[in-house]
């Protein structure tokens, strides 16, 4: 009896022991698989640095089909659409493991609130823009129409004139009218509003003081404000011929291309990286910490676009600069197109990087980024574009 105890209990030494070592074993197997990503991933970075891009691809690429953690594949992705059109990571970039749970957050909101993406794969500055022969503003209870029939807007209790709602209305005007609504006098009425109220400089002014993470002071300007601006005009020039709408239009784009540091709204991407310091950007809001707003960007080189589509001989001077900021402009766009997917979704702005806070989920302009990408792509026929359009529609119709 003694000896058969003594058996057992050698027994279940040997089984104690040997579930030990495979603990310990697998333990060993995690510790070393997350060194191999971070290595990998250290590896892949210092060749997209030193421009070596396919072999940084190769490593990424390696990390996405593995078994690395989520937060790290969603980082990873980022460098990956980086070094895909050979341009360098921010020195400023880095992505947390809590952005997951805010995207899961966001991609709730968006579901709940019916949000959704219909694309065109179509943009012509000739024709309807961006989707704008449609405009619910007239519904909302801080929206109104002067004396005159132009839109204005309610801010802290007070109605003001918007550049951007107004631009939006005629744009909404200018789609009906096309497509066979006697609309053209509203459309014109809105396009001779604005001509009027530029100042002597070209810039469209907001009367009215604004937060967006800073106190904005009444009279501040945005690039959306100009870019839409030219959408009008050129679409003006077009059914009338009136060459007050280059006049305004022109004026317009060099308030547009005067850099922030002399009033105006053209940035570069020094904030996201010195080395950055040549790349424009035209911000929706100037703030003293840069927030490179997506939509708003996007917003102006279609109107950069449609002003370099201007069918005048005499203005052939402008729209050779309007060509000229327009390929700038999507140039920028490739250094940081990517930044803005947080992993599953997108990012309204950088100014999670510029100010090292969480970043500013989308919301409903996720919808406006995937269609602003399809016309982008529409426009350039770059592949890439299509590449990150379809990247982040499938994050929404997929939930």
């Amino acid at each position: 009896m003694k000896f058969v105890k003594e058996i057992l209990l050698i027994f279940s030494i040997i089984i104690i022991s040997s579930s030990n070592i495979g603990y310990a074993s697998v333990r060993l197997n995690n510790k070393n698989r997350k060194v191999t990503f971070n290595e990998t991933l250290s590896t892949s970075k210092k060749y997209q640095a030193l421009g070596k891009f396919q072999s940084a691809i190769k490593g990424y690429n390696s990390i996405l089909k593995s078994e690395a953690p989520r937060h790290i594949k969603n980082e990873v992705l980022v460098y990956k659409k980086l070094a895909e059109v050979k341009k360098p990571i921010s020195t400023k970039y880095r992505y947390c493991p809590n952005f997951i749970q805010l995207v899961s957050k966001s991609k709730e909101e968006y579901k709940l609130k019916g949000y959704s993406v219909e694309l065109s794969h179509y943009y012509s500055p000739y024709k309807c823009y961006f989707d704008c022969e449609k405009n619910n503003d007239e519904n909302c209870a801080d929206f109104k129409f002067d004396s005159n029939n132009i839109p204005m807007r309610k801010y802290s209790g007070k109605f003001y004139y918007n550049p951007v709602s107004v631009e939006l209305y005629a744009l909404s005007m200018y789609g009906k009218y096309i497509n066979g609504n006697d609309t053209k006098k509203s459309f014109l009425n809105c396009a001779d509003f604005l001509v009027n109220y530029m100042d002597k400089k070209g810039a469209l002014k907001y009367n009215f003081a604004y937060n967006h993470y800073e106190d904005l002071k009444p009279g501040w300007t945005s690039s959306m404000a100009q870019g839409q601006a030219l959408s009008v005009f050129e679409r003006a020039f077009k059914i009338t011929g009136d060459k007050k709408y280059i006049e305004a239009g022109n004026k317009a784009l060099k308030y547009l291309i005067t850099p922030v540091s002399e009033g105006g709204v053209m940035d570069t991407l020094e904030a996201l990286d010195p080395n950055l310091g040549n790349k424009v950007f035209f911000q929706e809001y100037v703030n003293t910490t840069s927030s490179y707003t997506l939509n708003g960007y996007i917003f102006t080189l279609m109107g950069l676009y449609d002003w370099w589509h201007v069918k005048e001989t005499q203005n052939k001077y402008y729209s050779n600069i309007a060509y000229e900021y327009f390929n700038k402009g999507i140039d920028s766009l490739k250094c940081i197109l990517p930044y803005y997917d947080i992993g599953g979704f997108t990012s309204y702005d950088l100014y999670y990087i510029t100010n090292n806070s969480k970043p500013n989920s989308a919301g409903y302009y996720h919808s406006v980024h995937v269609k602003q990408l399809d016309t982008i792509y529409y426009i350039t026929k770059d592949k890439y574009f299509k590449d990150m359009r379809d990247l982040w529609n499938s994050y929404v119709t997929l939930i």
